[in-house]
């Protein structure tokens, strides 16, 4: 009995701490708790809340799981088992969690919610909407269902039809938060960014500290060009939370579009360091470091950016071009090399990209690779005058003046004012007057010689 009572008050206390935000101290208590009684489903349940609070949501989640277990028809550890798998990226775990929840109690709006969530983040789209019409058969009023179609219907670029679910939402509950930033995203989208900026106002006048709204109404000033109030808006969200990367990411963006190559570097930098796992980012920063004058440390970069897209099984095509251009502007082609042949394999009939590989190989010295593919990407492009250009400066370099001139003569045709072409031509003329030159002095040199070796035998002969 002691120890019922004694396993109580760590419980009580365990609550009071995590009401005033001592998440650690009261994970403390509750584990005390349960080492008296672990048959207890709501002890676990108030560990997985404080857990939750704390960030750690791969721990919360067991807990309310194993909460779930222990009371099977209390909805809210269900619930909440969902919605922190859906936070760590396991939609797919996240289902049968917020099914059971909706069975528990087919009147609950937050199981079919989170459920559409998971839905759309597996893009099981028909799948979200007949959820949603569920929950249209089952409640009078659905907010929150609306706002999750909405983000289904973004997802899949219906923008109309989410704007209408967003406002649909806010008939039925105007105090629900974020929806009216959703649909400023939906308006600036469509093209009407006044009305998007007055959307986020009010948001945030109803949220003030709500940190993706302020990011979002950054994010949309800095498309608008009104770069000081966007840097307000992120510096705002480092005050109420000092270790957000996106707002460290887009003050380096700001930074770089000021030309400040040296603020942005260490804003980028920061950002990679609190979100080491952010898409490109190894790419942006060598990108910065090349045009700082920073050759070696932007190679250390691309090395990086080079072993992560690799290491892919579906690298984004875009990526792998940009960091080969990069590569080449380093004065790295074999690398690039390397690089554009992963994507060749992705994407044989991409002429811009066996273009960019021609050009590489050329770059690495493989001038028949380099032939061989742009011949190619003229049979996909038979316009493609940079193919043309590299042909005919091979041909040069290969001695084939003639060969050269009419690649050259074929390209002009198609862009008489480019300005390779016209580049090229200059040196074609001076490799044509050099080989004129070469034959005359040939010419000259050869009678030239016969008489001096005839005057070299009548001196021995006298």
């Amino acid at each position: 009995m002691d120890d019922w009572q004694t396993a109580e008050e760590h419980v009580d206390r365990g609550l009071e701490l995590y009401h005033r935000g001592k998440w650690s101290e009261a994970e403390h208590e509750f584990r005390k708790a349960i080492d008296v009684d672990p048959t207890r489903g709501d002890w676990h349940f108030n560990l997985g809340l404080a857990l939750e609070a704390a960030g750690r949501d791969a721990e919360a989640v067991e807990c309310f799981q194993h909460a779930a277990r222990l009371l099977p028809d209390e909805v809210e550890p269900w619930i909440a088992a969902g919605s922190a798998a859906i936070r760590l990226g396991r939609a797919v775990d996240a289902l049968p969690w917020l099914e059971r929840a909706s069975a528990i109690d087919p009147k609950l709006e937050i199981a079919y919610a989170r459920r559409m969530e998971a839905l759309t983040a597996l893009d099981r789209h028909e799948d979200a909407e007949t959820v949603y019409f569920l929950a249209q058969s089952a409640l009078e009023e659905y907010p929150l269902c609306l706002k999750a179609m909405g983000e289904d219907l973004m997802r899949r670029g219906q923008l109309d039809r989410a704007g209408w679910c967003f406002r649909e939402a806010l008939r039925q509950d105007p105090t629900l938060l974020g929806v009216r930033s959703r649909l400023a995203a939906v308006l600036a989208a469509t093209g009407r960014p006044n009305r998007a900026l007055q959307m986020y106002l009010q948001d945030l006048r109803d949220d003030p500290g709500n940190i993706d709204t302020l990011l979002s109404y950054g994010r949309l000033l800095a498309d608008l060009k009104r770069y000081p109030e966007a840097g307000e808006k992120f510096r705002r969200v480092l005050e109420l939370e000092p270790a957000n990367a996106e707002a460290h990411w887009h003050l380096g963006e700001l930074a770089d579009r000021a030309g400040r190559l040296e603020q942005a570097r260490g804003e980028y930098e920061l950002a990679l360091q609190l979100d080491p796992e952010r898409p490109d980012a190894h790419l942006v920063l060598a990108d910065v470091r090349l045009r700082a004058g920073h050759r070696p440390e932007a190679l250390r970069h691309l090395a990086e950016q080079c072993q992560r897209l690799l290491e892919q099984d579906s690298p984004s095509p875009v990526s792998i071009r940009r960091t080969a251009e990069l590569l080449l502007d380093a004065g790295a082609p074999g690398k690039a090399v390397e690089v554009l042949e992963k994507l060749r394999q992705l994407s044989l009939r991409d002429p811009e990209l066996l273009r960019l590989l021609a050009f590489a190989r050329f770059a690495a010295g493989d001038v028949s690779g380099g032939a061989s593919l742009s011949r190619r990407v003229l049979r996909l492009d038979p316009t493609c005058v940079r193919a043309i250009h590299n042909l005919s400066l091979a041909a040069l370099e290969e001695g084939r003046l003639r060969l050269a001139w009419g690649w050259w003569r074929k390209g002009s045709r198609i862009s008489p004012h480019d300005d390779g072409l016209r580049r090229l031509r200059t040196r074609l003329v001076l490799a044509g007057v050099s080989r004129a030159a070469d034959r005359l002095h040939e010419a000259f040199a050869r009678p030239f010689g016969r008489l001096r070796r005839a005057i070299d035998r009548l001196r021995r002969q006298g």
